[in-house]
């Protein structure tokens, strides 16, 4: 026996038998098969996918009449998936054949001509046959005579048709006739689609469940009046202007169709208001600035008329501001057409020349039928600076004026198009409560285009001018300084400007050009190559100056984050490499 045994012997004796067991079980368990390969010849391209996503793939060897079943299959599987792409004429051929023990098989196809659209015969009966709107579909449907018929394109039409009807409001739409008839002789389809529209639905009365706003205000957000044809895209815009107002928490716009109401559909507004009050702190950080807090308390809503009121703090290390601001609502568009009063107090050292400003302004905003942001505005400015000669000023302007603002991108979130341009006008007299004679204009513009999916061109573009009765008293705030990352990088944030005792003073026009390369090497990282160049300046025989540099850009869940690294390259200024760091939308 093992126990009488020298112990080194038993021990080698029990494990020659551990391994002598497993290799007996091992020698017993079912042998581990590989699964047999399929090869498709003679097809390729979107014919070969869509026949290896009809059969799928071979089962693993378990035994033949699993197998068999499978390979018996393939013919009749390949030729559907062949029919669905337009080839009714097909050629099959199956082979399998075992070697080394694996099943290797083999379809054989030979596609012939497809089959093409000889005819399409679409009709189209009751209101919407004399609807314009509707009727645009029709040119857009993915089947033309002469094409190839896929069966995909088919019933696509007919989603569209569908579809198209559902949001025009033509409830009752139906198919009487939906057939394609198939030559496989002739290798021609003929396509028939007859439809009833029923009548066109129209927009009943508007309920809305809340308790807070007069009925008159709510009003105002809703782009379709009683008895208007019915359009689904009317209802999306409802549902945005609301969502858009920063009144309510939740917004729910629910057609009602019911047979009830006929061919009326009364639309169920559901609102759930905000919070009274809204307090939010924020930290930032950018190179012109450096770190800065925020922090915003809202009143989204303060009586039943809408108007609502915003205070802000802001702090940075060298810029220090409060504002207040309250909005009153007017006529239709409320989210761009409003009232506002504004009030603010700004500290700022980080010019050469301080300054310590108090504004006061009204504004009548309104969005015009181009879409452009339309201001008119009186405001009242004192501001107490140091002026160009060293004298301590207080300030006082009393400025009418007007601006206008616009900005559109196509694409998101890299744009395959993208402009904005604003432009401001505003001036006071010393006649009418203004400390000088002043006049000042400022225009820009910007323009993204996108090559293709990975290079796009930016180009920007700022010019400005003030004319004073005397230009050593136009406060610090309304002078023109250059510099920084949205203006001329390579250099500090206003560092472009006159100067006086080696002190920066601002000027009296500026002039900013900007061209950058992007080209996007990752989903959500792009590079950059970019040249500035800028003046803020009083005589035009004064230089422009210069920055280049390369960068990196995020597409982060908040808008994009940017890199620069930017260096002088005009003879005028000195050389030295700046960071410029940012974050927020382009446009």
């Amino acid at each position: 026996m093992i126990r009488n045994l020298p112990p080194e012997l038993a021990l080698c004796i029990r494990i020659a038998m551990a391994m002598l067991l497993a290799l007996v079980a091992f020698g017993n368990a079912p042998s581990i098969l590989a699964a047999p390969s399929l090869d498709i010849n003679g097809v390729e391209d979107e014919l070969e996918l869509n026949i290896r996503l009809s059969v799928g793939k071979p089962p693993v060897e378990e035994g033949s009449r699993q197998l068999s079943r499978y390979i018996a299959d393939l013919p009749e599987q390949s030729a559907i998936a062949l029919n669905a792409l337009g080839y009714y004429a097909a050629d099959i051929d199956v082979d399998s054949e075992v070697v080394d023990g694996n099943t290797q098989i083999t379809i054989n196809v030979v596609a012939n001509d497809p089959v093409l659209v000889d005819s399409i015969d679409i009709q189209l009966n009751g209101e919407a046959a004399d609807d314009a709107a509707y009727r645009r579909v029709l040119n857009q449907l993915p089947i033309t005579e002469g094409g190839v018929f896929v069966s995909g394109d088919y019933e696509a039409a007919k989603s569209a048709l569908i579809d198209q009807a559902q949001d025009l409001g033509y409830f009752q739409f139906a198919f009487t006739t939906s057939e394609v008839r198939v030559s496989r002789r002739q290798l021609t389809a003929d396509i028939k689609l007859i439809a009833e529209s029923g009548p066109r639905y129209r927009f009943g009365d508007i309920f809305f469940e809340q308790d807070v706003f007069t009925l008159s205000f709510l009003n105002r957000w809703v782009p379709f009046e009683l008895d208007m044809p019915y359009e689904s895209s009317l209802i999306g815009e409802l549902t945005q202007n609301l969502q858009d107002s920063g009144y309510f928490q939740r917004v729910r716009v629910i057609p009602q169709l019911d047979r009830r109401y006929g061919t009326t559909v009364p639309v169920l507004v559901d609102l759930t208001r905000k919070e009274n009050n809204q307090v939010a702190v924020g930290l930032g950080f950018a190179t012109d600035t450096r770190l800065r807090a925020k922090l915003t308390w809202d009143k989204p809503l303060i009586n039943r008329r809408g108007h609502s009121a915003e205070t802000e703090l802001s702090v940075a290390r060298e810029i220090q501001n409060i504002s207040f601001s309250y909005r009153i609502p007017r006529r239709n568009e409320p989210l761009y057409n409003f009232w506002s009063i504004d009030y603010g107090l700004q500290n700022d050292t980080l010019s050469d020349t301080d300054s310590f400003l108090s504004t006061l302004s009204f504004q009548r905003v309104t969005r015009t039928s181009s879409e452009w942001i339309e201001t008119l505005f009186l405001r009242w400015e004192r501001e107490l600076f140091t002026s160009s000669i060293g004298e301590d000023v207080t300030g006082d302007l009393l400025l009418p004026g007007f601006s206008y603002s616009r900005s559109r991108s196509k694409g998101s979130p890299f744009p395959e198009s993208a402009q904005s341009a604003s432009f401001q006008l505003l001036g006071g007299s010393d006649q009418a409560l203004s400390s000088i004679n002043f006049l000042k204009g400022v225009a820009s513009v910007r323009y993204l285009k996108a090559l293709n999916e990975r290079h796009s061109l930016l180009a920007g573009a700022q010019y400005g001018a003030i004319t004073a009765s005397d230009f050593t008293r136009v406060p610090t705030s309304q002078r023109f300084f250059a510099g920084g990352d949205k203006s001329v990088r390579g250099f500090g944030f206003r560092e472009l400007s006159p100067r006086t005792g080696g002190q920066a003073i601002g000027g009296r026009y500026l002039e900013v050009l900007n061209l950058e390369y992007n080209y996007r090497f990752l989903h959500n990282w792009s590079g950059a190559a970019f040249v500035d160049a800028g003046r803020a300046f009083n005589n035009f025989d004064e230089p422009y100056s210069v920055g280049a540099g390369v960068g990196i850009r995020w597409q982060s869940p908040v808008g994009p984050f940017r890199i620069d690294i930017a260096t002088p390259i005009s003879d005028n200024d000195e050389g030295g490499v700046r960071l410029h760091l940012s974050l927020g939308p382009e446009f």
